[in-house]
């Protein structure tokens, strides 16, 4: 496969709308397999026996995902769907490596499956073993997973936190070492007002930085808090967008997906099967 030329595996699966650059390294022993709309940045490097990730992977710069026993037969990585995994991460899979659904990993995040350096047989310690992130979990930047740790679903990790035992579902979470702040947290849906009070203020500031800064004019946008609903309108054009379900109705353009990727950015994600893309500026 000419155009993935730096990908060396035994099997190779990638999806549509993938965006993998030039210098970025790919040795798997086994399975090498990415789905839709997958973004593996500039500088990353990935080295393991079985590698498998969902759409909408993004793997920003300088991400590397190897190291020590990266040759082990269990040196797998299994990633969800939805996930971002951003600059200078360091996940390394001398074991298994499973990262769920809907997961944010922050700048310089280090995962470790294995720890040694010293004589064991003089008694000095050593730590081996997997780590799992479950599903809609924040690991932010700086964060660091030993050996055989684990955190649950619907969690938010504080910045810095050192993980060194499991962290149960629904948790806030911070420390050094990491220890559970609040629990049965997450998830906290919110009411239609507290809901309009989030998503009007964004709106607004989307539709005057797009005129301004993109030259579109005759912008008209409102939320409808009952139906939970963002209406544009633009050039005779409807679309709709529903924030809780998360599903778009209505005509697709150019300015309803920069609109969709706008709430992206800030943190409402809607799956259409189409890469994110914003219009660029003019100015």
């Amino acid at each position: 496969m000419e155009k993935y030329k730096n990908i060396t595996a035994k099997e190779i699966i990638i999806g549509n709308n993938c965006q993998i650059a030039d210098d970025v390294q790919i040795n798997v022993r086994g399975r090498f397999d990415i789905g839709d709309c997958s973004i593996i940045k500039s500088g990353t490097t990935i080295q393991c026996e079985e590698f498998i990730a969902g759409e909408y992977l993004y793997m920003s710069k300088s991400v590397e995902i190897g190291r020590g026993g990266f040759t082990n037969k269990e040196a797998i990585v299994h990633i969800g769907q939805h996930v971002g995994i951003f600059e200078n991460t360091l996940i390394n899979p001398n074991s298994p490596v499973t990262i769920g659904d809907e997961v944010g990993i922050g700048t310089e995040v280090m995962i470790w499956t294995h720890g040694a350096w010293l004589d064991v047989t003089q008694g000095f310690p050593s730590d081996f073993g997997p780590v799992t992130i479950g599903n809609n979990v924040w690991l932010p930047a700086r964060t660091i997973m030993l050996p055989n740790t684990s955190i649950g679903d619907n969690c938010v990790i504080g910045i810095g936190s050192i993980i060194t035992k499991p962290i149960p579902s629904n948790s806030m979470a911070a420390g050094s070492p990491c220890r559970v702040l609040r629990e049965n947290y997450y998830p906290r849906p919110l009411d239609k007002e507290a809901l309009a009070n989030l998503i009007v203020p964004m709106l607004s500031y989307w539709k005057q930085s797009t005129e301004e800064r993109k030259g579109i004019q005759d912008i008209h946008i409102s939320f409808d808090k009952e139906n939970h609903a963002i209406q544009l309108d633009w050039n005779n054009k409807q679309t709709l967008f529903d924030v809780i379900n998360k599903k778009i109705t209505g005509e697709n353009h150019p300015l309803s997906e920069d609109l969709r990727d706008f709430l992206r950015r800030k943190g409402i994600k809607i799956f259409t099967g189409n890469p994110f893309v914003s219009i660029k500026s003019i100015v």
